[in-house]
């Protein structure tokens, strides 16, 4: 149980770093939505995308969208982990945020990944030549692969409980 206060103690902070980054691109969201002076090129996850007027207003917004619905996913997280604590392990409320958080965490990387790549792959088509960093794909596979085993995970639990349930019948 040791282990579940330390991992409990990360979670916490990490969703409380989460929340902090979340404000501050709000406000860079802000800026963007209202004309502010921007740097150009706009700068996201290391690329320099030369976006302008609504393409970067949209980017901007699916990627403040996808953040909070990661948020969301630490937070149901959370919400396991204290389960956890209270020795509910195969419980039906964790097997269905189990699944929700894979679910949560496919959605946030779509809503991320598919806006920069689609206005990396408009750029190429209007500059004609390829920038510094074209090996983006605009798909995040660790992200993936962790939604896909709290899906799995889930599975394993419902199964689990099942077993569970059917030994403590046969008496």
């Amino acid at each position: 149980m040791k282990k579940l206060t330390y991992l409990k103690f990360f979670i916490n902070f990490f969703f409380t770093g989460a929340i902090v980054s979340s404000f501050f691109l709000l406000v860079k969201l802000s800026k963007v939505l209202f004309d502010y002076k921007i740097q150009k090129p706009f700068q996201i996850e290391n690329l320099d995308l030369v976006l302008s007027g609504v393409n970067l207003k949209i980017v901007l917004s699916f990627i403040t969208i996808s953040s909070f619905v990661f948020i969301y996913g630490i937070y149901l997280l959370k919400k396991v982990v204290l389960l956890f604590m209270e020795n509910k392990i195969f419980d039906d409320q964790v097997i269905l945020l189990l699944n929700k958080i894979g679910k949560i965490l496919i959605l946030s990387a779509l809503l991320k990944g598919i806006p920069i790549l689609c206005s990396i792959i408009f750029s190429f088509q209007e500059i004609g030549t390829g920038s510094k960093n074209d090996n983006y794909i605009g798909f995040h596979f660790s992200v993936y692969v962790l939604a896909l085993f709290f899906m799995v995970l889930s599975e394993v639990f419902k199964i689990a409980k099942n077993l569970k349930d059917e030994n403590e019948l046969t008496v």
